[in-house]
């Protein structure tokens, strides 16, 4: 009997197998394309079913932690991208830092790997790169790659520390860009990001960290047609370059230093502000310029200054569209009480707010303040608080 359920066990999983090696290569391929490039190698050791399928990965995702020692991913990386059919690479990632200084791999190599991929028409670009020993110049052929659509470009250092960065560009191609994502990237000439950022004739998602901006003028590029995210610094761009989006996120906002005009965001649906220190009447403003903003986001509301009794306007979106308040860092000045009353009291249609405390604050203090919120009436019934 014993022997009877140990060989229906045994035929069983010798189907699932057979399921398994029955499946078409493109299939099989695609599975494996979501593996780093050293798992996916490895299945090849599986059977002879799996041997030859490796070379043909759409993504080549290589990564430094996969690996013990330095020289054997310098080897494995080496190996890969020789015998690898670049031809069928869609997707190329390199993930290349550690936490170990005495590790170094020599600028030329990394763009070596680099330049061969973008030499094969890969649509999918992501480099997180983290050197040592100074920074690392992005070789240009980057941005003059027309089959490029992703480009993802990050840093695991600051800025002010050795990092990636990008050298003075004399000619950007990427007619197919439609996404950019650049985190921590230092540009050695100002003028190249706004040459990079006017040559993305199809960009529609776009994510700009970078925390040295704040000295330059706006960078005047042109209206981005097709944007529908994004992601950046107020000092930027001007507002009318944005206008198109759908969702924005504003880091570090200090309108100070800006031009006050804003256009108005007919598609914007979500608006987030990650620090917001100015006047009401110019949040005010925002809100009136977006007539079907639904989300609602202010980390942190440092207002110089109260609400005026005397304002009767209520921007349309409050009252009509608004459906999520998130106010964050709360921490119980006027400002930002009067900000949450003031939703609370003419959003008609709002379902969610939420207030979440200052991360110093004491729990009593935190309690007292919330409870003054929350005695706060509301004019959508269905409306949630939601107090952390």
């Amino acid at each position: 009997m014993e022997e009877s359920v140990s060989t229906n066990k045994m035929l069983r999983t010798e189907e699932v197998k057979d399921r398994i090696s029955d499946l078409p290569d493109s299939l099989l391929l695609h599975i494996l394309s979501f593996l780093p490039a050293k798992e996916a190698v490895a299945t090849s050791l599986l059977s002879k079913r799996w041997r030859p399928l490796w070379p043909y990965l759409p993504t080549l995702d290589l990564r430094r932690q996969d690996f013990e020692r330095l020289t054997f991913f310098q080897k494995f990386a080496d190996n890969m991208l020789k015998f690898a059919d670049l031809k069928s690479v869609k997707k190329f990632v390199l993930w290349f830092g550690s936490d170990k200084p005495c590790e170094y791999v020599r600028p030329r190599t990394i763009s070596k790997w680099i330049n061969v991929v973008i030499g094969y028409k890969i649509e999918y670009l992501e480099l997180h790169l983290k050197p040592y020993n100074g920074d690392y110049e992005l070789p240009s052929g980057i941005f003059t790659s027309n089959s490029v659509k992703v480009l993802n470009l990050s840093t695991g250092s600051f800025w002010w520390t050795s990092g990636v960065t990008v050298g003075t560009l004399s000619h950007v191609n990427l007619p197919l860009l439609e996404a950019l994502h650049l985190e921590n990237v230092k540009f050695l000439d100002f003028r190249s990001l706004g040459m990079l950022l006017s040559s993305c004739p199809l960009l529609k998602h776009l994510v700009v960290k970078i925390l040295h901006l704040a000295s330059y003028c706006p960078l005047d590029i042109g209206r981005l047609k097709h944007l529908v995210t994004a992601e950046v610094p107020q000092s930027l761009l001007p507002l009318e370059v944005l206008s198109n989006a759908a969702f924005l996120c504003f880091r570090w906002h200090n309108f100070s230093q800006i031009n006050p005009d804003i256009p108005t965001f007919h598609n914007l649906i979500r608006l987030e502000f990650e620090y917001y220190s100015h006047d009401w009447k110019t949040i005010l403003k925002y809100l009136q310029s977006c007539p079907k903003l639904e989300i609602l986001v202010i980390d942190q509301f440092a207002c110089s200054e109260s609400l005026e009794p005397t304002i009767i306007d209520v921007p349309q979106c409050v009252s009509s569209t608004l459906k999520e308040f998130h106010l964050g860092s709360y921490r119980g000045k006027n400002c930002e009480f009067e900000l949450a009353r003031f939703i609370m009291k003419n959003a008609l249609v709002l379902r969610i707010i939420s207030v979440s405390r200052d991360f110093c604050s004491r729990v009593t203090w935190k309690n007292k303040i919330l409870k003054k919120i929350s005695s706060c009436p509301m004019s959508s019934v269905n409306c949630r608080l939601l107090l952390k």
